[in-house]
């Protein structure tokens, strides 16, 4: 009786336990789930149509927003922000984009002054915000200049001595020499100056720059003359200019366990970031060879190892340039738990937790394979001995940067490492024909694509295409930025990562191996397990945008004081009787949110106090960027990209050359640069001008009033179109009445009269509705602003009139059309000599219910290889890219 009662009560508590184990379980995964669907991941990639321009052209480009790891297109955000970076860091282009179900299509002009240099692209959505910037989407464009720039420059670092030197040689076009004249350069750190300095150039057009601690690695802007006396400007980025090759090991798993096997991945580095091809060599403490490797042509490669516990072994690395380096690891740890990943079964792979004898201790250990909070497979099993087995079916795996997490009893992370799963299903079937295997020159080009299997319910996709012609052109396009690489990898992997479509073939299936050292090499996106409490209790800090914001706050008068509950207007200047109101919350803080408005439109925001009175202040928020990451993209930023890219920019310079006789384009004119040391506007600087201080049709000084014994006397006379009639200023067209202003203040017409003249500062006359329009009603028959030397606002750093102000906010960014040119006999649309680099930009490729689509274009006056790349989506999240060349004879 005593063993049966024994029996029941164990079989009890492991019951009680069974039932308190599978409750933990299940909270883990449901704040696992809650975090997720708080959460959503946000993913954007852009197609440009190429990735080389010069100063002059378009970047034509087609944005796609897709949502969570099964690519989804994206409703979640309607906005989208994206940014042309300089090399120094200062954003030469901002474009906001209208995401309409998911995608946007946008270009960038080109300011013909561009400094030549490797620029960052980059696109976010305020959602995207929430999480770091490494995930944002970046590429890299090439930007010469040979339009205001002919210099073709190249940058060495050379050493004369015990000092080190940057020589910079400049080639003007008819390879001349120089003057012997001055070069003044800049030292950068972001947008700030940190030094300056000066160095002569030499006849044949070289200078040299001492390296020290405050130019080592930083951006150098130069400013010199050209040969025919134009300003030169050149951008240098000495951060390539390392001294030698590096290499980093990488423990699969996070830590390597003494007495066992392990898989020890490999970086190694050329002096400018990228990598570089080397042989290495796992030396045991008494100069045996553990493990030899060789990395792929990226430098990266993985091998497996067994080691001791408590020795130390050492690393030898023979590098492709013929260089050596020998370094030590970390001694090997006595107590350790890691995991080793295998995953070659097409079906299903295997994970194995590998545990020191100290740490073997029968508790409950559970195995995790998730994306931030979405658990796709979950086990567990006991750390009772040394190796502890886990096998996951890849059946329901997405295509995807997946997490896999070995968790304690508490479901603490002991171990985790990033792997791929592929899965075909995820690419969209697909076939393109053109219409001929080779083309002639001008000649039509009929492309039809079909996409997905004729049993899917549906068949509809968005598609982008671009068409170059690789004559005189060159790039890495097979191996840069794709849709694949930033929906799969970009989005998900920390960090530089260097051609990311290398890992990807041409039917889109993977490089499995090559694949699994990168992500054995790189951080990654993930939950921080160790905090879900904190991260399931937290709210998004940047919400995701249905529209645009107009935000502010309304204070006390020349205080920062907030009032509550101020009446706020927003009033379009278009139309003056479209407005929409609200209310200040208890800090004074009014928003104005979902707002759809084009770029370069002018508001005016009313408020009023509590007592209806306009004596407030108001103040616009002004919108703040995300900081630059200049770590992501560093061994990109090349320098001399005149030279680079010069059979390029050559070519299209002479296309522009055309254009400009034609009226096509403008004509590049470099004035002679003038230096203003001072400046004394006629209109006083504190004007409550709505349209901006010195805006008007007429403004009349304070010395041209010096004279006069009373104001009306002055003006009466001098202001044109107006005449005054008993006092009051008339405004000659309609005879009617004029608005005064003074210092802001709306007064009657006849008080011109009381105002001593010789306290007034300027005056300033609006009668052409493009100054009075923004006064709406007042601005009617005109006005006439009047800003006195000793205004009460006069105290103010930036002077507004109360209870009213004028802004210009970003809009939506309004795209151009490419332009087609039609070679039929009857078409207008044609170029004397067409000598484009792009030939064809195609953004807005629909694919109808049956899958299908197409579109033309013409061959230009260029024989070559012609590059096709389409890119696009599906609805169910299924992605496309497809590069097709041909021929044009």
């Amino acid at each position: 009786m005593k063993k049966l009662l024994a029996l029941i009560g164990v079989l009890g508590l492991a019951s009680f336990l069974f039932q308190a184990s599978a409750q933990s379980t299940d909270a883990f995964q449901t704040k696992m789930t809650q975090i997720a669907d708080k959460f959503p991941q946000e993913k954007l990639h852009i197609q440009t149509d190429r990735n080389n321009y010069g100063a002059g052209e378009t970047i034509w480009y087609k944005m796609y927003s897709t949502i969570d790891i099964a690519n989804k297109i994206s409703v979640l955000s309607n906005v989208a922000y994206v940014e042309l970076i300089s090399p120094s860091g200062e954003v030469t282009s901002q474009k906001i984009n209208s995401l309409f179900s998911g995608v946007a299509v946008g270009d960038i002009t080109l300011s013909d002054t561009l400094v030549e240099g490797s620029y960052r692209m980059r696109a976010y959505t305020n959602w995207m915000r929430n999480s770091s910037s490494d995930y944002y989407f970046e590429k890299v464009l090439n930007i010469g200049n040979l339009r205001a720039d002919n210099i073709i420059s190249s940058t060495q670092l050379i050493s004369e001595g015990e000092n080190e030197y940057y020589l910079l040689q400049f080639k003007n076009p008819n390879n001349a020499e120089w003057k012997k004249s001055s070069v003044s350069y800049a030292v950068l750190n972001g947008e700030e100056v940190i030094d300056r300095g000066r160095e002569t150039m030499q006849p044949d057009g070289t200078i040299k720059i001492k390296v020290t601690d405050k130019n080592r690695g930083k951006p150098i802007s130069l400013r010199f003359k050209n040969v025919d006396e134009s300003t030169v400007k050149k951008l240098i980025n000495t951060n390539i200019f390392n001294k030698e090759n590096s290499v980093q090991y990488f423990p699969e798993g996070g830590q390597i366990v003494g007495n066992e096997v392990n898989r020890i991945a490999f970086k190694t580095l050329n002096p400018k970031g990228l990598g570089i091809k080397a042989q290495i060599t796992i030396v045991t403490p008494n100069g045996e060879t553990a493990a030899t490797l060789e990395t792929n042509e990226l430098g990266m490669g993985s091998v497996s190892s067994y080691f001791a516990t408590g020795e130390k072994f050492k690393i030898v690395t023979k590098f492709e340039d013929g260089t050596e380096q020998t370094m030590d690891m970390s001694d090997i740890p006595t107590s350790s738990i890691s995991i080793a990943l295998n995953n070659t079964n097409p079906d299903k792979f295997f994970v194995q937790a590998n545990i020191s004898e100290d740490r073997i201790n029968s508790e409950e250990i559970y195995l995790a394979v998730q994306h931030l909070g979405t658990i796709f497979y979950m086990s567990k099993n006991k750390a009772n001995k040394t190796n502890v087995l886990f096998t996951v079916p890849k059946e329901n795996l997405p295509t995807a940067v997946l997490t896999v997490s070995l968790l304690n009893k508490d479901f603490l992370p002991i171990s985790e490492r990033p792997m791929f799963n592929y899965s075909a299903s995820s690419l969209m079937q697909n076939e393109i024909k053109l219409d001929k295997q080779s083309y002639g020159l001008r000649e039509k080009v009929n492309t039809e694509i079909e996409v997905g299997n004729p049993g899917d319910s549906l068949r509809y996709a968005a598609m982008s295409a671009s068409v170059v012609n690789m004559k005189n052109y060159k790039d890495d396009v097979p191996n840069s930025v794709s849709i694949l690489s930033s929906l799969y990898l970009n989005a998900d992997i920390k960090g530089f990562i260097e051609k990311p479509s290398f890992y990807f073939n041409e039917d889109g299936t993977i490089k499995a191996t090559d694949l699994d050292n990168l992500l054995l090499t790189q951080g990654w996106r993930k939950i921080n397990l160790n905090k879900l409490d904190s991260i399931d209790a937290s709210t998004p800090k940047y919400p995701a945008e249905k529209g645009l914001t107009i935000s502010g706050n309304i204070n006390k008068v020349g205080r920062k004081t907030g009032i509550p509950n101020s009446k706020v207007q927003l009033i379009s200047t278009n139309n003056f009787m479209d407005f929409i109101d609200t209310v200040t919350n208890s800090e004074g803080h009014f928003s104005f949110d979902n707002l759809l408005f084009p770029d370069s439109v002018k508001f005016l925001i009313s408020a009023r106090n509590q007592k209806g009175k306009n004596f407030v202040d108001i103040i616009e928020d002004k919108p703040v960027r995300p900081e630059i990451n200049f770590d992501k993209s560093a061994p990109l930023i090349l320098n001399d990209i005149n030279k680079l890219n010069e059979d390029q920019l050559l070519a299209n310079k002479k296309f522009y050359d055309q254009l400009e006789r034609k009226g096509i384009m403008d004509k590049v004119f470099q004035i002679e640069e003038v230096t203003v040391r001072a400046q004394r506007p006629k209109a006083s600087e504190r004007s409550s001008n709505l349209n901006g201080p010195g805006n008007a049709d007429q403004i009349i000084t304070a010395e041209e009033l010096s004279t006069c014994a009373t104001l009306e006397m002055c003006l009466n006379g001098r202001l044109m179109g107006v005449f005054f009639q008993n006092g009051v200023p008339m405004n000659t067209r309609g005879n009617v009445p004029m608005q005064v202003v003074i210092d802001g203040m709306y007064v009657e017409s006849d008080m011109l009269s009381m105002i001593n003249p010789q306290d007034v500062q300027s005056v300033e006359v609006l009668r052409n509705t493009n100054y009075t329009a923004i006064y709406g009603s007042f601005g009617g028959g005109g006005v006439i602003i009047i800003t006195s030397k000793t205004g009460r606002d006069a105290q103010r750093s930036s002077f507004q009139p109360t209870g009213i102000l004028s802004i210009t906010p970003k809009g939506i960014s309004i795209s151009k059309e490419f332009y087609k040119p039609v070679y039929d006999v009857s078409s207008d649309k044609q170029f004397q000599n067409d000598l484009r680099t792009t030939i064809h930009w195609e953004p807005g490729i629909v694919a109808d219910k049956d899958g299908k689509a197409k579109f033309d274009f013409f061959t230009s006056d260029e024989a070559g290889t012609y590059r096709m790349i389409i890119e696009g989506i599906d609805f169910q999240g299924k992605i496309l890219r497809k590069i097709i060349n041909f021929d044009v004879k």
